[in-house]
């Protein structure tokens, strides 16, 4: 036999490849029939048990007997197939094996496979070799892998003596074709209108099947958007590019599902869906526009083709969050702000029109506050003020129970903020809120906080008026009703003047009748002050709480008046019955002259300031002052 041999590298991978398929993926066409024979003289050679490389188990085989080193003898088993294949489609598998324990590609070399359509040689021969050999189980089982390229019903093994070698026991357990034919690509389109690009999954994709594609895009109005072709390499999922149609696209797409190592390839698959309108790029009335700073702005798009287009609007180019939908937006942007405007029916257009949001402001005003409590009007500077300012302030007086008044008024072209003091019994926080207005511009709102003091309330003395012998003293007393805590303040004068002395109880020695001012406060003192006039009589005998005895002692005289009767009680271990007492008005005048029967005696007159003045038996003279409150 005259065997010819061919270039079979990329064939023989290809078939190779195709072979190692999952086996569920293709459709198996095992020999079901088998002749076979020898050539040359041996009486010994032969196919024994032929009918196993046919019959249903695989595991079953025929065995090549044959004597080594004859020349001219073959042994040949043709397995026969029930139908024909497809040209250049199908992939042909023999299963061979040895009685050696390992088998090598080298082993096989005296072993020959042709295909046959009938008894028609398809001139295919092949010398079994590692090129078209794979080896299986542990090296004790292969496989001879073919791709033919001509239709065939069967195929022929012949094993020749002359190149056995060390092969023993040759085995031919089956063989098959597989069809090398893809079924049709199973895919889903989506339903309703879509947007952008699809992904359409091959619900019967096999592991290495390609796919060739066409889209034709055919716009609302007839025309052809888009034709366009291309294949998709061993994947589950077609991806079909989306485009931009103003109103819309209807999709048709035909899919064929291919085999990539036969070429061959399935029915077409016709399927289609629609593309939803993008509308366009939208006009504006302006690129940019200006506002100041806490204004606004009326954005307005448009499309020119359609009043029906949707405009979007969002803050950046690509992505980005939408803001909002219509063809008129209002914003409020702080800084300068770029918006961006996108045309749309039930999909976008991919580009947007930018528009540029430009906010003018003006400089911040800039002040200073008192760092300690204050107490008086504050006139408050803005160090940074400019012809044609002007400002909006706001004053806000808080205690600790919340706000107490909240103020607010307009500067114009003037940069002194005059905040005049809230009258409050305790510490007030004051927020003073300044924004500055130029131009029709606001500028940011500065907000500062200092402290005023307590002013605390109004004091209350014991009395408006003392009248007081020439040389005489008398102690003034006043009192904040509201607060033991409160500082009580004596002052020369209704207001200013000079601080005489900070107490409840004030003595004080006038040479000429004086008023004093009393106020109460904490940090600050309560702006009103009551007087209390000290009269200074020139009484008969100096009036004085002490009196001088013959021996040149100093006595202290007390009394104690009962302010709801007007009797008074003399503080004196001496029996003063007997004694004369001698009473004067607070103009010096006497109005009573009595003797004493004890040392408790009655004023019946009225109120005011009265002098006492006591003369006992043994001469000493007592004097004193008092005031009479009924």
């Amino acid at each position: 036999m005259k065997i010819k041999f061919y270039p079979l590298q990329l064939t023989l991978l290809i078939a190779w490849i195709t072979c190692m398929l999952p086996r569920g993926a293709q459709a198996q066409t095992y020999a079901n029939t088998q002749t076979n024979g020898v050539t040359g003289l041996c009486i010994l050679c032969g196919v024994i048990n032929p009918g196993n490389s046919v019959n249903a188990n695989h595991d079953d085989y025929s065995s090549f007997a044959i004597t080594a080193g004859l020349l001219g003898v073959t042994v040949q088993q043709t397995l026969i197939f029930p139908a024909a294949s497809t040209t250049g489609c199908d992939s042909l598998v023999i299963s061979i094996g040895s009685g050696s324990s390992l088998l090598s590609a080298n082993l096989f070399r005296g072993v020959t496979v042709q295909t046959f359509n009938g008894n028609t040689a398809n001139n295919d021969a092949l010398i079994v070799d590692s090129t078209i050999l794979r080896l299986l189980q542990g090296n004790t089982r292969a496989e001879v892998l073919l791709h033919p390229k001509q239709t065939f019903d069967r195929v022929k093994i012949t094993l020749s003596s002359s190149l056995l070698g060390l092969l023993d026991d040759f085995r031919v357990y089956y063989a098959y074709y597989h069809s090398g034919t893809p079924a049709a690509p199973v895919y889903s389109v989506p339903q309703g209108q879509v947007c952008g690009a699809q992904s359409l999954p091959v619900l019967n994709h096999q592991q290495g099947t390609d796919y060739r594609v066409k889209a034709k895009y055919t716009a609302a109005d007839g025309s052809v958007v888009k034709d366009s072709s291309w294949t998709v390499k061993n994947k589950d999922t077609i991806a079909v590019p989306g485009i931009v149609a103003f109103m819309g696209a209807t999709v048709n797409v035909v899919v064929r599902a291919v085999n990539p190592f036969t070429g061959c390839t399935s029915d077409s698959v016709k399927q289609l869906y629609h593309i939803g309108g993008s509308g366009g790029l939208p006009s504006v009335d302006a690129d940019s526009v200006t506002i100041c700073k806490g204004g606004y702005a009326f954005l307005h798009a448009f499309s020119n083709q359609s009043a029906d287009m949707v405009v979007r609007w969002y803050d950046a180019p690509v992505g980005g969050k939408w803001l909002g939908a219509g063809n008129y937006f209002l914003v409020f942007p702080d800084t300068t702000t770029t918006y961006y405007a996108a045309g749309a029916f039930s999909c976008e257009y991919p580009q947007r029109r930018p528009v540029k949001v430009i906010v003018h402001s003006i400089p911040d005003p800039v002040f200073s506050v008192p760092q300690a409590a204050v107490c008086d009007t504050q006139v408050i500077a803005v160090q940074n003020h400019q012809p044609g300012y002007g400002y909006k302030v706001r004053v806000l007086h808080s205690g600790f129970l919340g706000p107490v008044a909240d103020t607010t008024w307009y500067l114009v072209n003037d940069n002194r903020i005059i905040i005049p003091p809230h009258i409050a019994y305790s510490t007030l926080e004051v927020e003073l809120y300044v924004q500055a207005i130029a131009d029709d511009c606001l500028s940011d709102t500065v907000h500062q906080v200092f402290l005023q003091g307590g002013f605390a309330g109004p004091a209350t003395p014991d009395m408006d008026s003392a009248g007081i012998c020439q040389g005489d003293s008398v102690t003034l007393h006043a009192v904040d009703p509201r607060s033991d805590f409160s500082a009580i303040r004596w002052y020369d004068a209704p207001s200013g003047g000079n601080l005489l002395f900070t107490g409840k109880y004030y003595t004080v020695h006038p040479l000429t009748t004086t008023t004093y001012y009393v106020t109460a406060g904490f940090d600050c003192d309560y702006p009103q002050r009551r007087p209390v006039k000290v009269t200074v009589n020139p009484c008969a005998l100096r009036q004085s709480a002490l009196v001088t005895p013959r021996a040149g002692k100093t006595i202290t005289l007390r009394l104690f008046p009962n302010p709801t009767s007007g009797e008074v009680k003399i503080d004196s271990k001496e029996d003063l019955s007997g004694a004369l007492l001698l009473l004067f008005d607070g103009q010096g005048r006497e109005v009573s002259r009595n003797r004493l029967n004890n040392n408790i005696f009655r004023i019946k007159g009225t109120n005011g300031w009265y002098h006492v003045k006591i003369i006992s038996h043994s001469g000493e003279v007592y004097q004193s002052t008092i005031l009479l409150q009924k």
